[in-house]
This record gives C-alpha cells, sequence and structure tokens, in this order.
C-alpha cells in the first residue's frame, strides 16, 4: 500500500509540472527531482545519459520527468531545448557553467532545456533500484557483452522490453539476456566473462522494478553451464532490405553521436519503421534517411565521410514499429537513399542587401554573431535576412535549420562548406547550416 501511495504522489507531482511554471531556484528534497546544473552531454563520443530517450517540440522540464521518471530512472537530461535522455550515473567531470544552459524550454516553464551539446541534468527524488527479475529459469549473473555478442541470435529491441518478454522471444534457445534497458538476445552457447553484479544497472523499459543490464552488460538466464551440452545454431543468412518508396538500400554503416554519418534533421520514436523514418525525410527534402537503434531516424543530404561500410549483419535490431524490419543497431545506421539527382540545395549568393560570405564557426558559449535571434519553423535565408535587416545589422546567420542571429561584430572563423550540411526548415532547395555552423551573410 506504501508503494502505491508513492507512485500516487509521483504520478500527481508530474501532472501538475505540465501546467505549473517550475522554480529556478533548486527543488527542496521532497521534490519530485533536484537539478543537478549544466552538462557536456557528449563526452569521449558517447552521451552522459542514454539509457532512453526522446524528442518532442512542446519539450518541457515536466514532460522529460514523466518520462524518465516513469521508466524509474535516477537522472534525467534536456538539450537542444527539445530533447530528453535518461540514465542511471551522474556523469563524472562534465559539468559546465549553468550560463551555458541557455535555451528556453519551447513547451513553457521558466526553466532552460539545455543548449547545443549542454544537457540540463536532474535527479529524480523517487528513484528505487531495481533487481533482476526471479523467473523459473535460473539467473546466472550480468556479464560483460560488447561487439562479439555473447548471446548472438535473435536480437529485440523494444521500449516494453521486461525479462519475462524476453524469454518468450527467445523461446528454443538455451539462454536469453537483458541490455541496455531495451534490447534483448538469445543464445546456446553459455556466457563466461562475468562482470561485477552493480555494473547491469539500467531499469527494464517496460517494467521498472526489474534490471535489463547496462550498456556493454547483459543479465543472463538459463541452465549452468554444468548441466547443458553447448551448441550453436546456424543463424540465417541475412537479407537486405529491399525499396522504400523512391529509396534504395545502400548498406549498414558505422555512426558515431559526435560526428554522425547523416547530418540533417532527426526524429525519434518508439514505433519507428522504414516507411516512416522515410516520410519524415522526404517531408523536408533529404535524398537520404537511416534508422538506427530501433527507433532512431537520421536524414541527410549525402553519406559523410566518416561514415564506414559494414557487414550487414551489423544493423540487426529490429524495428520498434515492425519486427519484421531491422533498424540499425547500436553506433550502426541502415542508410537508404534515393537514386542520384542534379539538383542540389545551395547558399543563395544574395538576400536582400546582403552577399553570401562563408559556412562559419559557432559555439553556444561564445556566439559569433551576438546580436538578436529567432528561432522559426519557416526558416529561409530570406526570413532571416529582412528579421536583420530592418534592425540594420551587418551581419546575419542561418543555423541549425530554423536559427537565425544577427550582429555587428563576427567572431568565430571560416569552416569547411561541407559542416553546413542541414536545409532550411522553411525552404529545403537552400542550406541553413548545421550543429554549431552558421552559414554567414554579409
Amino acid at each position: 500500500m506504501a508503494s502505491t501511495l508513492v507512485s500516487f504522489g509521483l504520478v500527481a507531482a508530474l501532472s501538475s509540472l505540465a501546467v505549473q511554471a517550475v522554480p529556478t531556484q533548486p527543488c527542496p528534497r521532497d521534490a519530485p527531482f533536484d537539478h543537478q546544473g549544466c552538462f557536456v552531454s557528449n563526452v569521449n563520443g558517447q552521451k552522459i545519459l542514454s539509457a532512453a530517450s526522446y524528442a518532442d517540440d512542446a519539450m518541457t522540464v515536466g514532460s522529460c520527468a514523466t518520462f524518465c521518471t516513469g521508466k524509474n530512472f535516477k537522472y534525467f537530461g534536456i538539450e537542444y531545448g527539445r530533447e530528453c535522455y535518461c540514465g542511471e550515473t551522474l556523469p563524472a567531470g562534465s559539468a559546465v557553467a549553468t550560463s551555458e544552459c541557455s535555451f528556453s524550454c519551447p513547451g513553457g516553464g521558466t526553466q532552460t532545456c539545455g543548449a547545443g551539446d549542454r544537457m540540463d541534468l536532474y535527479q529524480n527524488n523517487f528513484y528505487v533500484a531495481s533487481a533482476p527479475a526471479s523467473l523459473d529459469v535460473p539467473y546466472l549473473g550480468c556479464f560483460v557483452d560488447s561487439g562479439e555478442r555473447i548471446l548472438p541470435h535473435n536480437l529485440l529491441g523494444a521500449d516494453d522490453m521486461t525479462a519475462e518478454k524476453c524469454a518468450a522471444h527467445c523461446a528454443g534457445f538455451a539462454y536469453f539476456g537483458v541490455e541496455f534497458g531495451r534490447e534483448c538476445f538469445c543464445g546456446d552457447v553459455a556466457p563466461t566473462h562475468q562482470a561485477p553484479e552493480p555494473e547491469c544497472s539500467f531499469p527494464c523499459a517496460g517494467d521498472a522494478t526489474q534490471i535489463c543490464g547496462a550498456e556493454e552488460r547483459i543479465n543472463v538466464w538459463g541452465p549452468s553451464p554444468s548441466s547443458t551440452t553447448s551448441s550453436t545454431l546456424p543463424s540465417a543468412t541475412p537479407v537486405a532490405p529491399g525499396t522504400v518508396g523512391s529509396f534504395e538500400y545502400k548498406g549498414c554503416y558505422t555512426d558515431r553521436g559526435d560526428n554522425h554519418s547523416l547530418t540533417g534533421r532527426v526524429e525519434y520514436l518508439p514505433d519507428m519503421t522504414h516507411e516512416k523514418c522515410a516520410a519524415f525525410c522526404d517531408r523536408y527534402s533529404y535524398p537520404f534517411f537511416g534508422v538506427e537503434y530501433g527507433s532512431q531516424c537520421f536524414c541527410g543530404v549525402r553519406i559523410e565521410d566518416v561514415a564506414e561500410l559494414r557487414p550487414i549483419e551489423e544493423c540487426a535490431m529490429t524495428c520498434g514499429g515492425d519486427h519484421g524490419q531491422k533498424c540499425g543497431d547500436s553506433n550502426r545506421l541502415g542508410i537508404f537513399g534515393k537514386p542520384e539527382s542534379s539538383s542540389q540545395p545551395v547558399n543563395p549568393p544574395t538576400a536582400g542587401l546582403y552577399i553570401y560570405k562563408s559556412c562559419w564557426t559557432d559555439k553556444v558559449d561564445q556566439r559569433s554573431l551576438a546580436g538578436p535571434d529567432y528561432r522559426s519553423p519557416d526558416m529561409t535565408v530570406e526570413s532571416c535576412a529582412a528579421f536583420c535587416g530592418e534592425q540594420s545589422f551587418e551581419y546575419f546567420g542561418v543555423e541549425y535549420a530554423d536559427e537565425c542571429y544577427c550582429g555587428n561584430d563576427l567572431g568565430g572563423s571560416a569552416a569547411p562548406e561541407g559542416d553546413c550540411t542541414q536545409l532550411c526548415a522553411g525552404n529545403s532547395a537552400q542550406w541553413c547550416g548545421g550543429p554549431d555552423r552558421l552559414n554567414i551573410y554579409t
């Protein structure tokens, strides 16, 4: 009964956040969550919180709190104004000045929602430590699982993952295991490289009272090695996906959080399919789309040079919305592209009285153009030129598809044109900068 009352109190407290402004001062200890500060969001190429995520153009602190605390994660954070991340461990050594988290939350409230590569991070005060599920099958422990999967068959990714769901999925295999909160693996050979039990710490996406491994850590169930004869079942030869509308399958490619292989728009959907990702990228006239980690969709005007083609077996995670499709894997992107076209986006040589200068560097904590700025889902080069021109600024720049900046002094430095690869939100025939990159006009 006590846990029911706590859960009811948590839901009521979080529900009130959706309609009430959250104070900017740190929350009292009996509040649903505490602000931990502003943090660098990518450390050594990895997100500091990576157990679960979603994006919303109406993001608030309360909605991110509801998403992550509902899954019983200890920490949650918001980045870029609209991206919410959950995790179990507070990152060490990546805290920065609170002022570097400067993006307002698009859904309202008085608090900030991170910035570019900056995350406002909170602790869930109602967090309750989870434990591996108790099943009829013996629990073997927490094991190390890296690139060479210890349970290599029938990978399943699901946002309602539990140990019971994984056990049912792996029927017919001797062993099954859960990893990274939402992944299930099957196999017939007992794992050998055991890890300390606390290293498996992610709550299961479908039942926060259960533990579902962690990053490169897997909870495994099955007979003890001494009670079974190890054997490996042959796996079916992977079949390359066909076409999706006018998009053709290009292959399985590497992808890194700090240097993506497709650098346009991004969408996260728990029910992701090839068709949904294709429709999203086609809506903004991108000729390439890629699916990753079961629920992520990336768009691009080209496959970037950092991408490395990998065997199709490495893109083995099922799509959240269609388990008959594969949606990449961790740091693996299944890419589709349209036949080559002669038409390419451009930087207009002039916009009003302005002339195009170059792709240019920008920093969240040290803007290259320090004057007024605004965002718009209908952003074009011309609309930004009009906004800055009406105020007689010497320079203007467009960034990250929908951002416009003005100024009389230009900081930063010239960057390769290939760094400015995002299409304008209001005109897909124009370039509008990229992450920390401006297309500058003078």
